[in-house]
């Protein structure tokens, strides 16, 4: 009996280690993804003009931010052992995908208008996953596991710790929002400025153009009779 409970008291612990490890390295893709996010960002923020670069800027600086304060929980843990250990294969590949934009971006001499839009798109879908992983994190029984971790070198409790990541979620909302609203912006000044280089045709004659269009060679029914008439 005692040998049957010393089982699973061992098996327990063996899984509750398993899930802090799965945890941690949770938030460390997290950080990575933050890290390198604000690299692109920044880098995006140097290729456009005032003012859209300092919303871009300031998104960056956000996912600064939210790397330090991750990293901040991490540093309260022990994660020597996790380097290249359970590495979410989906959060591996954001941050592969974010690094590879950062490089063309930092490539591109000139930003035209359609690229700058695309770019800008990519960074609200971008926007979007962040929310979607702290939202999973919290819906998971990931975050009640570090703050158990937590609690053995402070006062911690789960609603705390939640409110943090709460904070991310509504954080990546209000970017989302500058950078649609960035996109507008972008949109009207490209519509005045196709505007001011549209050469403006004046005819002394506004009637002139029936006369000398040759859509009615396309036509039965000649354009000069339908005018007249």
């Amino acid at each position: 009996m005692f040998i049957n409970i010393y089982d699973f008291i061992l098996d327990w612990l063996i899984e509750m280690n398993e899930k802090l490890r799965e945890s941690i390295q949770y938030l460390k893709q997290c950080s990575n993804i933050e890290n390198e996010t604000f690299k692109l960002c920044e880098t995006l923020s140097k290729k456009m003009n005032q003012p859209e670069s300092s919303f871009i800027l300031g998104i960056a600086y956000d996912s600064q931010k939210t790397a330090k304060i991750i990293q901040e929980i991490l540093d309260r843990l022990d994660i020597n052992e996790l380097e290249n250990k359970n590495a979410r294969k989906e959060l591996s590949e954001l941050t592969t995908d974010i690094i590879t934009l950062e490089k063309r971006i930092s490539k591109i001499s000139n930003l035209e208008y359609l690229i700058t839009c695309e770019l800008l798109k990519k960074s609200v879908n971008l926007e979007v996953l962040l929310t979607k992983v702290y939202s999973n994190y919290l819906e998971s029984n990931s975050a009640r596991t570090i703050v158990d971790e937590l609690s053995k070198t402070g006062i911690v409790n789960l609603d705390s710790f939640k409110k943090v990541f709460e904070s991310f979620i509504e954080e990546k909302g209000r970017n989302r929002q500058t950078l649609v609203e960035t996109m507008y912006v972008l949109e009207a000044k490209e519509t005045e400025t196709r505007r001011q280089i549209t050469p403006l045709t004046k005819y002394q004659n506004p009637d002139q153009w029936i006369r000398e269009s040759t859509i009615h060679s396309f036509s039965e029914t000649p354009i000069i009779a339908s005018a007249e008439t």
